[in-house]
This record gives structure tokens, sequence and C-alpha cells, in this order.
């Protein structure tokens, strides 16, 4: 089942000094019966999906903003969202 849609944001890269390929990332926010869940997709590939629990919507939509502000990429979605918000992240 697909949770309800919170937000949806989508940034267009340029290749950086070798270090980014150039390409599209999707941030998405959901909301599912018990928790938010925030997914980054690179470009079609496979996302990385994060649940959040116990925490506002406020709060989830923040965090979804800050991905998409600093160009997370889905390989390291789930490590800074657990760096932000520890055991509430599953």
């Amino acid at each position: 089942m697909q949770g309800k849609l919170i937000a949806s944001y989508r940034r267009e890269l340029s290749a950086l000094d070798d270090l980014q390929c150039a390409g599209t990332v999707t941030y998405t926010l959901t909301q599912e019966a018990d928790a938010f869940v925030i997914t980054v997709q690179r470009d079609g590939a496979r996302a990385a999906a994060c649940m959040l629990c116990e925490i506002e919507e406020e709060r989830a939509g923040m965090l979804t903003r800050f991905l998409y502000e600093n160009a997370v990429e889905p390989a390291h979605t789930s490590a800074i969202l657990h760096d932000l918000c520890g055991s509430k992240v599953g």
C-alpha cells in the first residue's frame, strides 16, 4: 500500500570534480499508518527508504528538505538520518 504523499523534491546534480556524477535525485516524504518514510532515489535506480517512528510531521519534513538541500545521495541517507535521529530511524 502506498502512503500519503507529504512532500517531494527533485534536484538536478552536475558532476563535481569526479566526486559526484550528474543526474537527478528525488527526495520523497510519505506518511504510512504508524510512521513517516523518507525515500531518496537517483535516476530511477534502487531507492533508499528510511522509516521515521515516533516523530512529528514537521520534523520529518525538515529532515527531507535537509537531505534535498544538501544533495545527499541514496547510499548515505540511512547513515545521515541515524546520526540526526538515532533510534527513531527504522
